[in-house]
């Protein structure tokens, strides 16, 4: 009886360990999904048959899409994260000396991002964080506007965000992130018979809010 007695109590103890290790080891992971503003801060240096434009210029409108970022928490501060969403169709506009060309072409793609992140009072009700880390340029298709055999290369770059989680209970809360990338492409067209070359700073700025889920 004292045998079974012992057994039962180290099967208690024995699951109980295993039921916070496994509430510890669930609250590590966290996703980020919301709507998100994408915002760039352009400028171009243009060439034209291998010459300077001088005053030449970009446009490109700001846009709306959808962002997730997924997070594993290392330590109990500090985790990493990715981030990525529904690549939008941006417009790319000539301004400058070049503005009467008017829309120079679109492209579709956005900015990404892989960031370590360093979260305060993680436990508590609202928890702010900033992370730094890598950003890219997703270029997935362009189209033609008023210059021809538009191409624009996908590229690397920096990225620093700030944020806060505001959580109604363990798992479920909100979230409000805001990420600074500096990453430009480099764009090849035509325009007529005169091969155009451009390096262009996107430097976009991306403000997203919505849920927050942790498992």
């Amino acid at each position: 009886m004292a045998s079974f007695k012992i057994a039962a109590a180290a099967a208690l103890a024995a699951a109980t360990f295993a039921g916070a290790a496994q509430a510890q080891d669930a609250g590590r992971w966290f996703v980020h999904a919301g709507p998100a503003f994408v915002e760039p801060a352009e400028s171009a240096d243009m060439t034209a048959g291998g010459q300077p434009v001088p005053g030449a210029d970009v446009s490109i409108d700001g846009r709306w899409t959808a962002e997730v970022e997924v997070g594993y928490f290392l330590t109990p501060n500090i985790a990493l994260a990715a981030a990525g969403g529904f690549p939008p169709k941006f417009n790319v506009d000539a301004s400058g000396t070049l503005a009467a060309l008017g829309r120079a072409g679109t492209m579709t793609g956005g900015p990404a991002g892989v960031m370590a992140q360093y979260h305060f009072n993680p436990d508590g009700p609202v928890s702010p964080y900033v992370g730094a880390g890598a950003s890219f340029l997703i270029v997935f298709d362009t189209e033609d506007g008023a210059l021809n055999d538009l191409e624009a290369d996908s590229a690397v770059g920096t990225v620093v965000q700030a944020g806060v989680n505001v959580m109604a209970n363990d798992r479920w809360g909100a979230f409000f992130d805001v990420k600074k990338a500096w990453v430009g492409t480099v764009a090849k067209a035509n325009l007529g018979p005169t091969p155009v070359r451009a390096k262009v700073k996107v430097d976009p700025l991306v403000v997203n809010a919505g849920l927050t889920y942790r498992f």
